[in-house]
């Protein structure tokens, strides 16, 4: 499962903690981000707005006709921006305001006068304001031609980056060698369903990206832009609707239980001592219980969902841990319970001298009490605050080969469980689907959002305990018949 145009993980390099993607790696300080879509393209929106008027084939040819005749003035201009242009004096403006308006109709720039309406901008004004557009028209206008440039590898963007370009080769400020050559000699004469267009746009959007920013951002410029159409503009926000799958894993879940109450009847000799037993077969109920409640309370698209999944996988991992060191260590099992009995019995302690902790509490007390003096009093029972095993859980997942589920799912279900950013923004907040508000996110307040269904890898972490358990006790026929994608020890 790969992206096209992204690095593998094998590419990236490991530096005191942290991950360095190669592109870092390579220009470290050097490389300025700089976003094409927050940054530049509301610079070039009135190139869009040509673009947008007249077409792709007629559009290019009036812009490029504007740009080489805007390139021979002798001016301060490296670069076609808005921001530049009327940063001019008035007499310079006047005159690139001329020169626009001999290659477009004035009203074809007529929806920037909703944001260039300050007394500064009364130039522009007088040459573009057209009194027939209402204010939700201009508005629109813009929104949509945002839309089409925003992502930086679209057709309508690539077509303004190269609008971009064509104005420093015309001033002659830059040269290009080879691809890059024949993609700006034709890329306005070809059409983007043409094959060539594979390799020209690439070119385009390269050279434009890496090298052609020249001059610092106008901060203030682009901040006023996005602010005056983001404020006049409603959020649009949209959620995803991922589909249950619950019943899928209903019919194994319910033929699981059964299959575990009857191992219990069969050893019922062991369920009365038997460390080992009791720790596996407790452990694959609280699975079960888990499994049951993410079914039952619906909480397969929910972020609890994801918090049971973490769960089921540790207890698995930790089960397979025991199993395999079993053979070194004959009391693991033994150990296994001697420890978490302690860690209760570190949590009832403090408990005991805590004023936060009352009546109403979900951790209660006498509980507590009963089952650390369950099969010894707590007085002689020391409390182990390392690791269980002195092996934190990563090791323990690379030990029993699991390695790929620590950093798929463990590693995942950890963000949830934290409450890391991606899983906040993943679940609680909303895709806004407006461009002038940079598609940024709206916070779920109606709770819309569902995530996707985690029974599918509920299922499979299921069934691989049962693969482990089966290697131990003796699972009937006619489940081994019916779930024939298990490979059973037995």
């Amino acid at each position: 499962m790969t992206s096209k145009n992204v690095s593998k993980l094998s590419d990236h390099k490991f530096k005191k903690g942290i991950i360095v993607s190669p592109f870092n790696d390579s220009f470290g300080e050097m490389l300025k981000l700089n976003s094409w879509a927050r940054d530049r393209l509301p610079e070039y929106v009135w190139l869009g707005l040509i673009l947008n008027k007249y077409g792709r084939k007629e559009g290019l040819k009036r812009a490029e006709n504007i740009l080489w005749q805007l390139a021979q003035i002798d001016m301060e201009l490296t670069q076609p921006k808005i921001s530049k242009i009327l940063n001019l004096s008035h007499d310079k403006q006047e005159k690139i305001f001329k020169i626009i308006c001999d290659y477009i109709d004035p009203n074809v720039l007529a929806p920037l006068t909703i944001v260039f309406r300050t007394k500064e901008n009364d130039l522009f004004s007088k040459y573009f304001y057209d009194r027939e557009q209402s204010v939700d028209q201009r508005i629109s206008i813009i929104k949509e031609i945002v839309g089409k440039c925003f992502d930086h590898q679209s057709n309508q963007a690539t077509d303004l980056r190269y609008l971009c370009i064509s104005f420093l080769f015309f001033k002659g400020k830059v040269h290009a060698e080879g691809m890059t050559v024949e993609a700006i000699k034709n890329y306005s004469k070809t059409d983007h369903e043409d094959e060539k267009m594979k390799i020209y746009r690439p070119s385009i959007r390269s050279f434009e990206g890496i090298g052609m920013d020249i001059d610092e951002n106008n901060t203030n410029f682009i901040l006023y832009f996005w602010e005056e159409l983001g404020l006049v503009t409603d959020c649009s926000p949209h959620y995803i609707k991922f589909t249950q799958h619950k019943e899928e894993l209903v019919e194994f879940f319910h033929d699981t239980k059964k299959v575990v109450e009857n191992i219990m009847v069969l050893n019922k000799g062991k369920l009365l001592e038997d460390a080992k037993f009791n720790v596996l077969i407790g452990s694959m109920i609280y699975i079960l219980k888990i499994a049951d409640e993410v079914l039952n309370k619906e909480l397969e698209n929910a972020i609890l969902g994801r918090h049971a999944l973490r769960t089921i996988l540790e207890v698995y991992i930790m089960m397979k841990y025991l199993v395999l060191k079993e053979r070194d260590k004959n009391n693991i099992f033994e150990n296994y319970q001697v420890y978490g009995v302690g860690k209760y019995k570190h949590i009832l302690l403090r408990v005991r001298e805590s004023s936060f902790i009352n009546e109403q509490s979900h951790i209660v007390v006498p509980l507590l009490e009963s089952i650390v003096n369950e099969k010894m009093w707590e007085e002689f029972m020391n409390i182990d605050v390392r690791f269980f095993d002195q092996q934190n859980i990563k090791k323990k997942f690379e030990e029993v080969n699991e390695k790929e589920l620590y950093e798929t799912y463990y590693e995942y279900g950890t963000n949830y469980a934290h409450g890391f950013w991606g899983a906040v923004r993943e679940s609680s907040l909303l895709f806004c689907n407006n461009p002038l508000h940079k598609y940024h996110s709206v916070p779920d307040i109606y709770f819309n959002q569902k995530l996707p269904s985690v029974t599918f890898d509920i299922d499979r972490l299921l069934k691989l305990y049962i693969q482990l358990l089966s290697g131990i006790y003796e699972f009937p026929t006619w489940y081994k018949s019916k779930y024939e994608g298990i490979e059973y020890g037995n």
